[in-house]
């Protein structure tokens, strides 16, 4: 008889690695590659949701989206903690949003009059352990409400959604959105207010998405997500406020390189040109504009635009020059 040869990797590996391995893949649930992108939208427009509400300049990243059972997406919420249930129309469905002590706290801070960093630092904002009174998750709420807000915009051109809370814990213990062993996804988000850093998650079961969930499985790229003015004003807004660098050209001439080579220090340069002539404006190596040149009272050097050079261009089509 044949003996059978056990695997060199089968044979070393103990049990509780066979059962964690048999775990993994038990749990194991599809990406949703369009969730990912549209919660990637809100992460960015979460920055200046906030910032409207809170009044002051938050730093929003999109620390990570893991596929995980809803018992252990609960069991990994901050208890105490801020978890706010939330029913979706029209999936009909529960979802969750919790939020740690560190950012609860810095949020009551920020909308209770300590907006400076200063002060929070001075506070004993992130050791407390207490359980939320009701104003204080009524003030949370607030926030989830913009958050969630900005969820339904992101969903938008993919389906219309609206979010409405039916309550608020101090923790997850009595929490219950799905069966323990079925899939959700767990999107976390870390966030930065006036130097106070804290996370909130929003806990979504695949059962909620459900009408959705074939759509969401899909991989596409971001810009192929509908039509999305929202999105498309915010880059707008992104890409009016980025510095650029303007320069101006007072003339070009073309010379042979002999006479470059003897040109020497302190010798005046006799460019053809005088004092009405106009300067080219360039942005990035682009030719935008002709300008004249002036001053100002305090005597810096001033540009005023003439003419655009796409017009230019068509003057010179039509045989006029400048």
């Amino acid at each position: 008889m044949t003996q059978m040869q056990v695997p060199t990797v089968a044979r070393g590996m103990s049990a509780d690695v066979q059962e964690e391995i048999i775990r993994i893949a038990f749990n194991s649930y599809d990406r949703l590659p369009l969730f990912e992108v549209l919660m990637e939208r809100t992460a960015q427009a979460l920055g200046p949701a906030l910032r409207l509400s809170l009044n002051v300049q938050p730093d929003v990243v999109l620390q990570g989206i893991d596929y995980v059972a809803c018992e252990d997406a609960l069991a990994s919420a901050p208890d105490p903690g801020l978890v706010v249930l939330v029913n979706a129309t029209p999936w009909d469905d529960a979802l969750a949003v919790t939020i740690d002590p560190a950012l609860m706290f810095a949020i009551l801070e920020i909308m209770l009059g300590a907006s400076k960093a200063k002060d929070a630092q001075a506070g004993p904002s992130t050791g407390r352990t207490r359980a939320f009174t009701n104003i204080e998750k009524r003030l949370g709420g607030t926030i989830v409400g913009v958050v969630l807000g900005e969820v339904a915009t992101a969903f938008e051109p993919l389906c219309k959604v609206s979010f409405a809370t039916t309550a608020i814990e101090s923790g997850p213990r009595d929490v219950v959105l799905a069966p323990a062993k079925a899939g959700c996804v767990r999107v976390t988000f870390g966030i930065t207010l006036g130097g106070r850093e804290g996370l909130l998650c929003l806990i979504v079961p695949h059962q909620t998405m459900e009408p959705v969930l074939p759509l969401l499985a899909q991989s596409r790229p971001a810009g192929q997500v509908g039509d999305d003015p929202t999105w498309r004003g915010q880059l707008s807004q992104s890409l009016t406020d980025t510095a650029v660098t303007l320069t101006a050209v007072l003339h070009e001439r073309d010379l042979p390189l002999s006479q470059v080579l003897d040109w020497k220090p302190g010798q005046v340069l006799n460019l053809g040109i005088d004092t009405e002539h106009e300067v080219t404006v360039a942005c990035s190596g682009r030719n935008m504009f002709r300008a004249a040149i002036g001053r100002r009272r305090n005597g810096s050097v001033a540009l005023r635009v003439s003419a655009e050079l796409d017009l230019i261009g068509e003057q010179r089509e039509n045989g006029t020059t400048d």
